[in-house]
């Protein structure tokens, strides 16, 4: 332990005799081999690399993207939708020969299936066209606003349809109430009669 504490003073002893010796200038630190040179050409093939991963990447990205379009695109495709609000809109869908009208919310709703050719054709044609996006908006709106309106005068015909039922249906029941409360007043009657004739001696 003690040879440790002076081998410990003579090293320092004889670092600060070293420094008091030039005190201006600074220790340095070679390392065998590796130049300032060396140096900036290793950050360059560090930085070409980097670029060259990158490009690769997008290169791949575009390949599967061209590639997925091709297999899928010709069955199924999007057209295009409608933001009714936070996480809800209208989509329109096609697959194969015909467009699909597609309610997405917390779930998926089919609203409308449209086979008719022309139809297709021309909301295809709207959809794909390359106007510009507001134009493709309002018209796709319209149309979206002309299938609501279709289905709002289905629902009042089965509104209207289960109103009356339901009229149909509340006049029945009353009816046969009224008629019933009839017969047992006439029941009533009969009894209190029949009552009367055997109180009477």
């Amino acid at each position: 332990m003690i040879q440790l504490a002076g081998f410990s003073i003579v090293c320092y002893g004889e670092s600060g005799a070293s420094a008091d010796r030039f005190p201006n200038e600074s220790p340095s630190i070679d390392y065998p081999g590796i130049s300032t040179a060396d140096t900036m050409w290793m950050v360059v093939k560090v930085i070409f690399f980097l670029i060259l991963i990158i490009g690769l990447f997008f290169v791949i990205i575009k390949f599967l993207a061209k590639k997925n379009k091709f297999l899928f695109g010709r069955s199924l495709r999007s057209l295009g939708g409608v933001p009714l609000g936070p996480n809800k809109s209208i989509q329109v869908v096609e697959v194969g020969r015909s467009l699909y009208i597609v309610g997405v919310g917390d779930n998926v709703q089919l609203m409308e299936k449209i086979d008719d050719v022309e139809e297709v054709a021309y909301i295809t044609e709207m959809l794909t066209a390359s106007t510009s996006n507001t134009v493709t908006f309002e018209t796709f709106s319209g149309w979206l606003s002309k299938l609501r309106k279709k289905q709002d005068d289905t629902i009042e015909v089965e509104e209207s349809d289960i109103t009356a039922s339901f009229q149909q249906v509340f006049h029945n029941k009353m009816q046969h109430l009224s008629d019933r409360k009839k017969m047992v007043e006439e029941l009533l009657m009969d009894d209190k009669n029949k009552d009367r004739l055997n109180d009477k001696p």
